[in-house]
């Protein structure tokens, strides 16, 4: 994985060329090969738990854990499984950004040379759920959700943001699902997220196709 420092945090290249900036320290979990994949968290978890024996324990269950997380994420086609580890150093933040590609609903599609405003049409009639907005790279269906999250006394809520952006070519979706727990408040948060999605280009090949 290419990895180049940007000024505003990380670009990342990620599956079929899509690239993100990511700020703070993430990592990206390798999905083609299930052994790869148990190999790489438990090293990750290693690092970031520690080594001690009376830390065994909470290592193999916070492995195991994650491995499952990432096993269910490939066998539903996620091709992209980033984790964030701190957000700033000695800060952490446990948001996780999964990516997958997929159809339009049947008979929604816009055409290849359909304008923005089109698009958005296609999305918002295809998604009616959804918020429909504008990022750089054209519309976009957003969902959120703001679930109570009560850890320990504590009034912490949990976010899940669900993006639909349609590929340049509008022949497909690039489906996100961003989720953080334990949060004193969305809203600071939601619009992290939205700045990370924003960040996403696509292939200059897949550019090209509609130009």
């Amino acid at each position: 994985m290419s990895i180049t420092t940007t000024q505003r945090g990380r670009l990342r290249r990620m599956a079929g060329g899509l690239t993100i900036v990511l700020p703070g320290s993430w990592i990206n979990v390798p999905l083609a090969d299930p052994e790869e994949t148990t190999a790489f968290v438990r090293r990750v978890v290693r690092e970031r738990v520690g080594v001690a024996d009376r830390l065994a324990r909470m290592r193999r269950l916070t492995a195991d854990d994650l491995v499952a997380n990432a096993r269910d994420a490939a066998k539903v086609g996620v091709h992209t499984y980033l984790m964030a580890l701190e957000l700033y150093p000695g800060i952490p933040f446990p948001a996780a950004l999964l990516l997958f590609d997929a159809s339009w609903p049947q008979g929604s599609a816009p055409a290849p040379d359909a304008t923005a405003q089109e698009v958005g049409a296609a999305l918002a009639a295809a998604f009616p759920d959804g918020e429909l907005g504008h990022l750089s790279h054209g519309a976009v269906s957003r969902t959120a959700t703001v679930t109570k999250e009560p850890i320990a006394d504590t009034d912490s809520v949990r976010l899940t943001i669900d993006y639909r952006i349609p590929y340049p070519d509008r022949t497909r979706l690039l489906v996100g699902r961003a989720t953080i727990p334990a949060l004193p408040s969305a809203e600071p948060f939601a619009t992290l997220i939205d700045a990370i999605v924003d960040s996403i280009q696509f292939p200059v090949a897949s550019a090209d196709a509609v130009r």
